[in-house]
Parts: C-alpha cells; sequence; structure tokens
C-alpha cells in the first residue's frame, strides 16, 4: 500500500482529475439501474405488465420481448442520464478548474500516490446560504477504485472541513445522489446530517433517483471543542 498525501490542485493535473471525475461517476450507473428497478412503478412494468401479456395473450414470446425492450430501455435513460450529467460538469466548473475554484475563493485538492493523481474534491463558497451563515460547498469528491480502502476519501474531506475552519465558515455542506451508497455512509459516518433533496430533472424524477443534501455544522470559535 504506496503512502499518499494531499496537496492542492495545479494546472498538469487536469486530465487525471476529469479521468477520476468521469470514471467514478459511470460506476454508479449499475446500482442506478437497480434501484430503479425495485421502485413501485417500476415493479407494477416488470414484472406486472409481462404477467398481464401471458394471462391476456398467452404469449411467453410477446411477455419476453417487452422485459428486453423495457430492461433495454430503462438502462439506456438511465446511462444517458449520467453521461448527461459528467458532460455537463466537464463543460462547466472542471473546464478551467484553476478559474472555477481556486480563484474564486474556494479550493481544489488533489490525493497523490506514487506520482499519480488518485483521489479529488473541491470546495466553493455558498452565493446565497442562509441568513447568519457562511457556507462551503463541497464538490467532485472522488477516489480511485485501486486506492479505496485507505482513508483517502476520509483525509480529502477532513481536508475541506479544515480549510472552512481556518476560513471561519459556518457550515461545509454537500449534494449527493441516492445510489451514491458508500459515500453516504462516509459522510454521516464524519458527522454530516441529512438536511433534504431534490431532482435534478424531470427525468431523474420519474425514475426515482434524487439528490440528498448534507450538511455539517461547525463549532463556533468560542463553543468547547469535545
Amino acid at each position: 500500500m504506496a503512502p499518499y498525501h494531499i496537496r492542492q490542485f495545479q494546472d498538469r493535473d487536469h486530465r487525471r482529475v476529469l479521468d477520476l471525475f468521469s470514471r467514478g461517476m459511470e460506476e454508479h450507473v449499475p446500482a442506478a439501474f437497480y434501484h430503479v428497478l425495485t421502485l413501485p412503478h417500476s415493479l407494477l412494468l416488470f414484472p406486472g405488465v409481462p404477467v398481464t401479456i401471458i394471462l391476456v395473450s398467452g404469449s411467453w414470446l410477446l411477455a419476453t420481448v417487452y422485459s428486453f425492450l423495457f430492461l433495454l430501455c430503462l438502462r439506456l435513460l438511465i446511462w444517458f442520464s449520467w453521461r448527461n450529467y459528467v458532460a455537463m460538469c466537464l463543460k462547466s466548473d472542471l473546464a478551467d478548474i484553476t478559474k472555477s475554484y481556486l480563484n474564486a475563493h474556494g479550493s481544489f485538492w488533489v490525493a497523490e500516490s506514487g506520482g499519480q493523481v488518485v483521489g479529488i474534491v473541491g470546495s466553493l463558497p455558498v452565493k446565497e446560504p442562509p441568513s447568519g451563515r457562511r457556507q462551503l460547498q463541497l464538490f467532485r469528491l472522488s477516489v480511485s477504485s485501486q486506492h479505496r480502502g485507505q482513508g483517502i476519501a476520509k483525509a480529502l474531506v477532513r481536508t475541506v472541513l479544515q480549510f472552512a475552519r481556518d476560513q471561519g465558515y459556518t457550515d461545509v455542506v454537500l449534494q449527493t445522489s441516492s445510489v451514491q451508497y458508500s459515500a453516504m455512509s462516509l459522510y454521516q459516518g464524519m458527522g454530516f446530517q441529512k438536511t433534504g433533496q431534490h431532482f435534478m430533472s424531470i427525468t431523474t424524477r420519474l425514475i426515482g433517483l434524487p439528490i440528498f443534501h448534507f450538511t455539517y455544522s461547525l463549532p463556533s470559535v468560542w463553543e468547547p471543542r469535545m
């Protein structure tokens, strides 16, 4: 197990950062697919409709064709939704990380191991936080699949939390999809609290994939530390 260290992003890291983010997001497509299959409306359409077809028409072939087409369309719908989101990110904040993060009162860090970038995370101030709060939002946390289980993701989150403390923020907030189970477990284990949810689009609402909101409240300087 090679040691790692966390440092601020440099322009030479850009290609590797994009690759890490894209691969990390694509890993969640199978989980999203199986999640959608367990939803009530999916159970109505599959296997409910094939059973109805068999009972009404007696055709196993028609039921099989329907089942195949339903699963194929569902998988493609989820895949295209994920790809569109990744493409949007690559064209927005990740297109120029120095401009989007380092020059915008935020920061972006990479975890490096063996001379290779194996983890990433960014942060930006929330433009319109609740009254009386200064909030920093965590973005783009991802760790290479070959380097997981070493505490890199936790170390990256801790780096964001320490940056927020040093800059005088009151909260660190983030958003993550409902099928990023390991990420949610990490955040909740570190003290983040779920505070809400939303749907990114009509498509994600239809297929039942909400985005969860999490908040980590930082102690004020006058509050005793445990």
